[in-house]
């Protein structure tokens, strides 16, 4: 017998951060107090989506999603199924020598290189930093071992705060599956601070496996 689920996971990007212009990645900053804001009208949108639904929350690490994350755990818990979860595969890329720089730093005495990485993202790695590839598979692996958690449960709806990079490599999973995300996906593709994404996750489990299939929502 075939049996048939539905997921619905909500993807929030964090919002402005405090420090100026520059290139985050692993770099713990706060968000500014109008970040914070933009995460709180995103989160408005959501909870106006969810129809009643509780949600799973998932966060990347880092304080600039954890700070929102943690706060709309402890003020609106009836929204959630269980307490906020600390998901190490959410984090972004990792920038190495460069994370943390002044993009006008970058561009004055690392401008060659960087141009080249955001040119040829996949097989170009700032130094010290962790190559795109390996950051892609870090994802999708999580993402795939967070529908099999949720299929294993009763729990149907979740909301993961996190990071641009993350956002990327997922809607390329989606549009792609099994495949590495071209370059555009990185650096043609506009996505604002305290974006969301919508990704509904169509499983039919067959011989006791679930299979699955997704569809990226643009708006709602």
């Amino acid at each position: 017998m075939t049996r048939t689920r539905k997921l619905t996971i909500y993807l929030m990007r964090h919002g402005h951060c405090e420090g100026g212009e520059l290139l985050r990645g692993r770099t713990d900053v706060p968000l500014s107090p109008a970040g914070l804001e933009q995460m709180w009208e995103a989160w408005r949108s959501i909870s106006d989506d969810i129809d009643g639904a509780r949600l799973t929350l998932l966060s990347s690490p880092l304080r600039r999603c954890t700070k929102f994350a943690q706060g709309i755990a402890d003020d609106m818990g009836e929204f959630f199924e269980m307490p906020l979860q600390i998901a190490p595969w959410l984090a972004e890329l990792n920038f190495g020598e460069w994370d943390g720089l002044p993009f006008a730093e970058l561009e004055a005495c690392h401008g060659e290189e960087l141009m080249a990485f955001w040119q040829d993202p996949l097989d170009i790695t700032p130094p010290g930093g962790e190559p795109v590839r390996e950051f892609h598979q870090r994802v999708v692996a999580g993402w795939h071992s967070l529908h099999q958690r949720m299929l294993k449960s009763d729990k149907d709806t979740a909301l993961l705060v996190t990071h641009g990079g993350v956002i990327r490599s997922l809607m390329n999973e989606v549009l792609c599956p099994d495949t590495l995300p071209a370059a555009g996906l990185f650096t043609a593709f506009d996505l604002p601070y305290g974006s969301i994404m919508k990704i509904s996750v169509f499983a039919n489990e067959i011989d006791g496996e679930w299979q699955c299939s997704s569809r990226l929502h643009w708006t709602f």
